[in-house]
């Protein structure tokens, strides 16, 4: 009798152990999905460096004009545009300054780019080896931006005790907002703007309703009549 009752409890803690069991691995299941924290999709911003090696004739501060047609051409093949970052790197002093006729190049360089519409970093920014006593190294610095990929929603809505957000859960704003972004810099630390002059942009508007017309003088008038015919 006592064999009995033993095999019967052994049985009925084998059948709850079992069942924990199914409930644990039911509850894994659904929970895969739905994880603690932020699980949503994002968009994936680094910053990729595009070097380029000028070359300067020995004791010469200026470049010759097939070394600026080489630039420019690699400019143009790169692409470079708004929110690109441009600076150089030159051969260093031991005390980490730049020599005489290396700031003369860089300020040569410096003003071909602005004659071009572009802006070059004062400080310069050493990348890999040094160049030779002869090279700068143009580096143009750009953040690109890789949205997420949307459209899966494989995943099952049920089980979801915690009530977290579906994975793809505005998966497409994100996406949108990471190509039509002018920077993608500013999807990680944003601008800064200058705090609104409210003064100066209310000035067209009070001249607009203090100024008195002015009136058109006999030419002028003559003048819009036959531009108006």
């Amino acid at each position: 009798m006592k064999k009995i009752l033993k095999r019967k409890k052994m049985s009925n803690i084998s059948g709850i152990i079992s069942a924990l069991a199914c409930l644990m691995l039911v509850s894994c299941c659904g929970a895969a999905y739905f994880a603690d924290g932020d699980n949503q999709k994002r968009n994936e911003v680094q910053m990729i460096k595009i070097p380029f090696m000028v070359t300067f004739v020995a004791g010469s501060s200026e470049l010759t004009n097939e070394s600026i047609k080489q630039l420019d051409m690699f400019m143009m093949r790169s692409n470079v545009s708004f929110g690109d970052e441009l600076s150089l790197d030159f051969p260093l002093n031991r005390n980490g300054s730049l020599s005489e006729i290396s700031q003369k190049r860089m300020a040569f360089i410096s003003g071909h780019m602005k004659k071009r519409g572009m802006h070059i970093s004062s400080e310069v920014t050493p990348y890999g080896l040094s160049p030779m006593a002869n090279q700068a190294r143009l580096l143009v610095s750009r953040y690109v931006v890789t949205p997420p990929i949307c459209g899966d929603w494989s995943h099952p809505s049920t089980d979801n005790n915690g009530n977290n957000s579906l994975s793809e859960l505005g998966c497409t704003n994100q996406a949108n907002l990471g190509l039509m972004v002018a920077n993608p810099r500013d999807l990680i630390i944003g601008t800064t703007n200058d705090v609104p002059n409210t003064e100066s942009a209310t000035k067209a508007v009070k001249v607009y309703k203090t100024k008195v017309p002015t009136k058109l003088s006999a030419r002028s008038k003559q003048s819009t009549r036959k531009s108006s015919n």
